[in-house]
C-alpha cells in the first residue's frame, strides 16, 4: 500500500533535478532567472580568477613593509566573504518564495562579481601596476 507513494516520492525529485539548464524552465520563472544568473556567476567567477591570478602573477614580490601581494590576498578573501553575506540578504529581503530569494541571490552574486573583476583591472592593470 506505501510503495506506489514511496516510489513517486522518488522518481519526483529526479524528474526536477534533471531539469538544471535555464531553457528547461519557463522564461521568468524563478527557476529559469535562477539558472541563468548561476550560468553568468560561474562565468564572472572565472574571469574574476583568471584577473586574479594574473595581477598576482605580477605583482612584485613582498618586501619588508611593502605587503602588495599579501593585502591583496586578504583584501580578496574579505571581499568574497563580503559578497557571499551581502547577497544572502540581498535574497532575504527581495522578497517572495524561497525559490525566488534564490534567484536574487545568485543575480547578485553575478553582477557583484562581475563589478569586482572591473574594480581589480582599474586597480592594478590600468594604472599600470
Amino acid at each position: 500500500m506505501h510503495r506506489p507513494f514511496l516510489l513517486a516520492a522518488l522518481l519526483i525529485p529526479s524528474l526536477v533535478l534533471a531539469q538544471d539548464k535555464p531553457e528547461d524552465w519557463p522564461e521568468g520563472s524563478a527557476m529559469n532567472t535562477g539558472l541563468t544568473a548561476n550560468v553568468r556567476f560561474e562565468k564572472a567567477d572565472k574571469e574574476l580568477n583568471v584577473t586574479y591570478q594574473r595581477i598576482l602573477k605580477n605583482l612584485p614580490a613582498d618586501q619588508n613593509d611593502d605587503y602588495p601581494r599579501k593585502t591583496l590576498i586578504t583584501a580578496q578573501r574579505e571581499w568574497v566573504k563580503y559578497r557571499d553575506a551581502s547577497c544572502d540578504l540581498v535574497g532575504e529581503i527581495s522578497g517572495g518564495v524561497r525559490m525566488w530569494k534564490s534567484a536574487y541571490n545568485s543575480i547578485c552574486r553575478a553582477d557583484m562579481t562581475e563589478e569586482r573583476t572591473k574594480e581589480l583591472v582599474k586597480l592594478f592593470e590600468d594604472s599600470g601596476n
